[in-house]
């Protein structure tokens, strides 16, 4: 049996350590025992709490999973009152679950200086008296409660990043349960979980139709979700494509059966067995048209049901996007201040434009100011000046070279009387 409670701590194979802690609670002016008992027996209860989903338990549930022989602990009813003290545990009837209705500023104040006090005060006075009597009451571990609303947040969002569906939409309980399954041990925890986040805000539900939906709001978003009349119109469609669908494959599987049964009493020359099943064929022929017709009509409303709420987005969209443009354009963004605005800009960049003249311009002392055409006429001489220069140089070298006379035969007509090479042209 131990083999199976894979709960247990790691001491529960000691002897002489679990002789004592099986114990009664050690008196109370032993705090150093009082303590280290509290603190095993408490981690051995979270610990069976996490490891077999135990979200809710009675006292009998917590002796039985620690039932070690024909022992149990003795100190555990002591150990689950203190649980309850310290808020590790909480009674089903006490939890906080469920929508949260708004509340107002008188209302607040008497929840936080009247209520809260009040259940405080009624609570140390059952334990002074005697009162808190834990037998039959059903506990709640709040720790296992925390964690298993993120376990079942994230297996949601993981199950629709799988069906690359990233908006969330309304689903019953019956179905959040089909995709959640392995975060929780049963349907009736699922419940609980989902009051919880709703309770803070992150999850809604609505009753329709005799059923639960469910709607988790987006990661990150501090806004409450809210179930639309046409979130929930969808889901009816839905509902309906779904029983068609099915009502349809029946029909067909239907009308196949009938079909072979006609053959068959043909070929037994059985004509008034085989003219009944023939009738019977055609009635469940008309019925699938029927059903086939109705989800036509299904479909098309589902469409515009999508083209509607599209819509709806868009036209959000252009407001928001008109209450944008409509602020800029309030006090210093009107037109005629923009207009003054452009003036001044052009005044500017002709200012700017002057000085960027007066820049390129350069500086010149006082008193040196040439004029270009007194300038031009001076380069003028000089380049004429150069150019006498070179013409001078190159009449002084020509005079000294000595020149051939011109020829006065041709100087080819002396190759005629060579020979001719057998390689010369003819």
């Amino acid at each position: 049996m131990d083999n199976q409670r894979i709960y247990l701590p790691p001491e529960w194979s000691n002897e002489e350590r679990m002789r004592v802690l099986m114990g009664p609670m050690p008196p109370s002016l032993d705090t150093v025992a009082t303590t280290g008992r509290l603190t095993f027996w408490t981690a051995a209860v979270h610990q069976w709490c996490s490891t077999m989903k135990k979200l809710t338990f009675t006292l009998q549930d917590c002796l039985f999973a620690f039932t070690r022989g024909t022992q149990q602990p003795r100190s555990l009813p002591d150990v689950l009152l203190h649980m309850y003290r310290t808020g590790e545990v909480v009674p089903l009837d006490e939890l906080y679950l469920g929508e949260r209705n708004e509340e107002s500023w008188i209302g607040w104040g008497l929840r936080i200086f009247i209520s809260s006090p009040s259940r405080f005060a009624w609570r140390k006075a059952k334990d002074v008296l005697g009162m808190n009597n834990i037998q039959g009451k059903v506990f709640v571990n709040v720790k296992v409660l925390q964690e298993m609303c993120e376990y079942v947040s994230k297996a949601y969002w993981e199950s629709l990043s799988n069906e690359m569906n990233f908006s969330p939409a309304p689903l019953s309980l019956a179905s959040l349960y089909q995709r959640v399954r392995h975060c929780v041990s049963s349907a009736d925890d699922l419940r609980l979980v989902v009051e919880s986040l709703t309770y803070h805000g992150r999850a809604t539900t609505v009753i329709h139709k005799d059923t639960i939906f469910v709607k988790f709001a987006m990661v990150g978003d501090t806004k409450k979700p809210v179930i639309t009349k046409m979130e929930l119109a969808m889901e009816d469609l839905q509902s309906a494509q779904c029983s068609l669908e099915s009502n349809i494959l029946k029909l067909n599987a239907e009308i196949s059966c009938l079909h072979s049964q006609v053959m068959s009493a043909l070929k037994d020359k059985m004509k008034t067995k085989a003219l009944s099943f023939l009738r019977k064929k055609k009635r469940t022929e008309k019925s699938l048209e029927t059903q086939m017709k109705a989800l036509e009509n299904v479909a098309s409303c589902q469409l515009q049901l999508q083209e509607a709420q599209i819509n709806k987005q868009v036209i959000g969209a252009f407001r928001t996007g008109v209450e944008a443009i409509r602020a800029s354009v309030i006090g210093n963004h009107s037109p005629d201040r923009v207009a003054e605005t452009m003036d001044d800009l052009q005044e500017v960049l002709g200012d700017v434009e002057d000085v960027g003249s007066l820049i390129a311009s350069g500086v010149s002392p006082p008193g040196t100011v040439i004029d270009d055409d007194d300038l031009t006429e001076e380069l003028n001489q000089l380049l004429m000046q150069n150019q006498n220069t070179i013409d001078q140089s190159l009449s002084d070298r020509m005079q000294g070279l000595e020149l051939p006379d011109v020829p006065r035969n041709n100087p080819l007509s002396s190759l005629t009387d060579l020979p001719r090479s057998e390689y010369s042209p003819p």
